[in-house]
């Protein structure tokens, strides 16, 4: 039932109308989940409506483990409880119940049992893609309308990890070449990636040897540590077809980034302040209060301050501040800037150093 449950999820994820402009991407419709059904009959219903509250569970934790919790196995068998609205329409000729569930008592059940949330802003991965088209190596474009692209859509929808491939025009093909991309020539491909404002990009490689398919993928960020690019991934393994080799690099993804970006309870009480400069009307206000309170890593805010163009927000954390900033940080409205040594701020529990304030400049409208 668990592998049913994950095939299930489908998220809609934010158009990427322009491929070298977007930042992040904004999952949506977390509350909601479709499920194939043979009948509208009750006991049909009542077990649809339990697949499809797990189903949600799935994402919005992003761990697959999260439908054996014994919290959250004892709310999926009581769906109706949480349950906001349900119907029903067709599919490709196929009857399917459309459930929707009040998202708040969705993440208040998994903090209640200590599983990590995942919010609904995600990271891009840019993906460099060699893949044999032919019986030629190429590089998996994004106009490209080849089976195996399709299946990299659908890989990517169900789990909810939002990617993009390179336009490939003429200044990538003049860039990057398929033996850069097989070779692992990570400094070319960094380079490449710079135009494409991606949170992380992906050398990825499906190679067709007899009867075998081997895939590898490195995943890696866009920030030099020494001046030294270091894979955050790096595997490799066997696959039955192309469709299934490109599921397991999703996983692959899927698995760091809900390492990085879901967060669960830690109990510490951690607290700091973020400041948001450049701002000049209240509706900029409104809009990130509200995002800041979707977040996953924070439990709480309120207004510190408010001078010139500069909000500064007191906030409480269900983790660690580092949990926050990478969260912050992958926000394409959001400017990191620099903070000038300490200031005063929230402690966390039990400790007397204080955190510096995050400081950020507010692009969004």
């Amino acid at each position: 039932m668990l592998k049913k449950l994950i095939n299930l999820i489908v998220l809609p994820l934010i158009a990427l109308t322009s491929i070298a402009l977007v930042q992040a991407a904004e999952v949506s419709k977390l509350e909601e989940a479709d499920i194939a059904v043979s009948s509208r009959a009750n006991d049909v219903k009542n077990n649809a409506l339990k697949e499809a509250l797990a189903a949600v569970f799935l994402k919005n934790s992003g761990s697959p483990s999260v439908v054996l919790n014994p919290l959250i196995k004892a709310q999926i068998n009581e769906p109706e409880v949480i349950l906001t609205q349900y119907g029903y329409f067709e599919q490709n000729g196929e009857l399917m119940l459309k459930a929707s569930f009040d998202h708040q008592r969705v993440i208040a059940k998994l903090r209640q049992a200590g599983l990590p949330v995942w919010g609904s802003q995600r990271p891009l991965t840019l993906i460099w893609l060699t893949v044999d088209e032919n019986t030629e190596p190429t590089i998996l474009a994004d106009a490209s309308i080849s089976e195996l692209r399709d299946d990299l859509t659908q890989a990517s929808a169900n789990k909810g990890i939002p990617v993009m491939l390179p336009i490939m025009d003429l200044d990538d093909v003049m860039g990057v070449t398929v033996n850069d991309v097989r070779g692992g020539f990570t400094d070319v491909v960094f380079v490449a990636s710079a135009r494409y404002q991606s949170d992380y990009f992906a050398i990825a490689n499906i190679e067709n040897q007899g009867s075998r398919v081997m895939f590898t993928i490195n995943l890696f960020n866009k920030t030099r540590t020494n001046g030294v690019l270091q894979p955050l991934v790096a595997q490799q393994g066997e696959a039955a077809d192309n469709q299934q080799a490109v599921k397991r690099m999703m996983n692959i993804l899927a698995d760091y980034h809900i390492s990085q970006y879901a967060i669960a309870s830690t109990g510490s009480n951690a607290a700091t302040e973020v400041s948001f400069s450049g701002l000049n009307n209240m509706t900029q206000m409104v809009n990130i209060e509200a995002y800041l309170r979707q977040l996953s890593a924070i439990k709480s805010i309120s207004l510190h301050s408010f001078k010139g163009s500069t909000a500064t927000y007191n906030v409480e954390l269900y983790s660690s501040v580092d949990d926050l900033q990478r969260l912050l940080d992958i926000d394409s409205r959001l400017s990191k800037l620099d903070t000038m040594g300490s200031v005063e701020s929230f402690y966390q529990q039990k400790t007397d150093v204080a955190q510096p304030t995050l400081m950020y400049q507010w692009l969004g409208q």
